[in-house]
């Protein structure tokens, strides 16, 4: 039942490539790259949640769930590859990092302390309006990312606490989706240079750190409407569930 599931969890964050396929392995779509395969990878990872008596072994199967829908669903569902042998190799690598990574975080989240649901799925969680972007036609105004991102992050954030000094957690979610989502805009500015003839070499990737530095307080980066509605709502949500034990 985990492997099924867990497997599903992964073609559920693989749908978009499935709807409207793209060339996922060519250099210029590596965001999109990163951000499917770690929201899918987290979404099977899930899935271990279903055997909490026995976690080694449900971890196992849901680890051997997501792999094997890996392997098939890149295999056959990533559209074009790299003309370039060096390339192909890069980006293949590059998803299986973000599958492990993507994995690990889904695991630790339903296995692990409550507290760590926040931290370990903040960066897949901002990967949702990049999801959505890629299974309908035209861009999504950003009033929908918005609310899109303001939905999954109040998901994720209250189902992290059961007790109030459990908020705390949400300081290193917070970080980490706000990196995820800088990363991701760091992503789409390498795969351009390296489509127009640049070498992947520590030149392009120092000189990307500090347009990582650069882009992190851009707001139209991470849309900090969002944001904020998640923490106002997240906030509300927990203190109505909390109010017995809030009370003095």
């Amino acid at each position: 039942m985990v492997p099924l599931v867990s497997a599903a969890g992964w073609g559920l964050g693989f749908l978009p490539q499935l709807v409207q396929p793209q060339p996922l392995l060519l250099a210029p779509m590596v965001a999109e790259l990163v951000s499917f395969t770690l929201l899918a990878a987290a979404l099977g990872g899930l899935a271990a949640g279903l055997r909490p008596d026995r976690r080694l072994l449900s971890a196992t199967l849901a680890g051997a769930g997501v792999v094997g829908a890996a392997v098939l669903g890149m295999t056959f569902a990533a559209g074009p590859a790299a003309t370039s042998s060096s390339m192909l190799i890069h980006l293949i690598a590059v998803a299986a990092i973000t599958t492990v990574a993507g994995l690990a975080a889904g695991i630790a989240a339903s296995l692990g302390p409550c507290v760590l649901r926040a931290p370990m799925l903040a960066a897949p969680a901002v990967c949702v309006p990049l999801w959505l972007d890629g299974m309908l036609p035209g861009e999504l105004p950003s009033s929908v990312i918005d609310a899109l991102l303001a939905a999954v992050l109040v998901t994720v954030l209250v189902t992290s606490v059961r007790r109030a000094v459990d908020v705390v957690a949400w300081v290193p979610a917070w970080i980490l989706g706000w990196a995820m989502q800088t990363l991701l805009t760091v992503l789409v500015a390498i795969g351009v240079l390296i489509q127009e003839g640049r070498s992947v070499d520590a030149g392009l990737l120092s000189s990307h750190l500090v347009y990582f530095h650069e882009r992190w307080n851009e707001p139209a980066v991470h849309y900090p409407a969002g944001w904020a509605l998640a923490g106002v709502l997240a906030l509300a949500l927990v203190a109505w569930r909390l109010r017995d034990t809030l009370r003095v």
